[in-house]
């Protein structure tokens, strides 16, 4: 056997380690999350009712019917937007990319305000609402790269065209926001900073379509990303057209963040922040660095929001926004990056 393979072969063994450790991890914050609420619930007892051992039909309805959909929409939208930012990062080739910063979210949620002040009632369907943000995404991103291409297309230059879309659409968003609010009577100004209270069981079948399909083919574009890092030449040796991973790449990147942007608002910094913690793991290879951000965001925006759950359960004013404690470690996390990629 040669070096190589008996590095892979090792590579191979401390993932299949790491996976299993954030796979138990991510089972034990599932069941901490069925557990806390208003009603207070055993970690026990929910995992009784999870599997329907249970006696007690309204402690079997608060797990199963309301903290469960919650509890796995938030492991969807962390893993999509984890992988979303694993793939933007591959495709920029910027590590301080992210859905957020690029103006993905802003510009999905601003597509989503404006197509339910047209037509209130596409407010009542999912798939329509994904597939308006989708454009959004799309859209935002196409005038970052743009911008960012005119302004000479250095890394830095790129997250601040990111920036300026972002901060418009921002704007766009939180205008057509308080207006929809106030014609339809609906709480919407809350998804320009993320939440999950609104959870219902077609959120989470929506999510896990899309987080399947994305997953599924960012897996078989783990190598053709691992040669773009490397150039377009380098990728055209190897045989793959770097133009289509790119398109790929970032068509499924809006697809993840549009989603999850319908669902649960804009929720930011997951992004940026799990493809490092991945690579810190276990380096640059995508054929690891997906499957492990999948598991992280899960995990972190789970645990966001179980602290969102217990911070606000002595608060009258209502429930915390999620984005709102992702932003809070992941702003201090992005200036640390940008300080780092200034001085390097």
């Amino acid at each position: 056997m040669s070096q190589l393979e008996q590095y892979y072969k090792s590579r191979k063994k401390r993932f299949f380690t790491i996976t299993l450790l954030l796979t138990m991890i991510l089972t034990a914050t599932l069941l901490l999350s069925l557990s806390v609420g208003s009603v207070n619930i055993g970690v026990d007892e929910a995992f009784l009712a999870l599997t329907g051992y249970v006696q007690n039909r309204t402690l079997s309805y608060i797990v199963l019917n309301i903290r469960l959909p919650r509890t796995l929409a938030s492991i969807l939208i962390g893993a999509s937007l984890a992988i979303s930012g694993v793939l933007i990062q591959n495709v920029t080739r910027n590590a301080l990319a992210e859905p957020f910063l690029l103006g993905l979210s802003s510009g999905a949620l601003a597509f989503i305000a404006l197509a339910i002040l047209l037509i209130p009632s596409i407010i009542f369907s999912i798939h329509y609402v994904s597939i308006v943000a989708f454009i959004g995404a799309i859209l935002a991103f196409t005038l970052t790269l743009m911008l960012s291409e005119a302004v000479g297309g250095s890394a830095t230059s790129l997250i601040l065209a990111g920036i300026a879309v972002s901060s418009g659409f921002s704007g766009i968003s939180s205008f057509l926001a308080f207006v929809v609010q106030a014609r339809l009577n609906r709480p919407f100004l809350i998804l320009l900073l993320g939440s999950l209270a609104q959870i219902l069981d077609v959120h989470v079948l929506v999510l896990g379509f899309t987080f399947t399909l994305g997953f599924t083919i960012s897996l078989t574009l783990a190598k053709r990303l691992n040669a773009v890092i490397f150039g377009d030449e380098h990728s055209l040796q190897l045989g793959y057209n770097p133009k289509i991973t790119r398109l790929i790449s970032s068509l499924l990147a809006a697809l993840l963040t549009s989603v999850s942007v319908a669902v649960a608002g804009i929720i930011g910094f997951i992004g940026l922040v799990i493809p490092h913690m991945a690579r810190l793991l276990m380096g640059n290879d995508n054929r690891f660095v997906i499957p492990l951000s999948a598991l992280l965001g899960s995990i972190l925006l789970c645990l966001s929001d179980i602290f969102v759950r217990i911070a606000s359960g002595g608060l009258a004013i209502g429930e915390i926004p999620v984005g709102a404690v992702t932003s809070a470690f992941g702003a201090p996390f992005f200036a640390y990056l940008l300080v780092a990629k200034v001085r390097s």
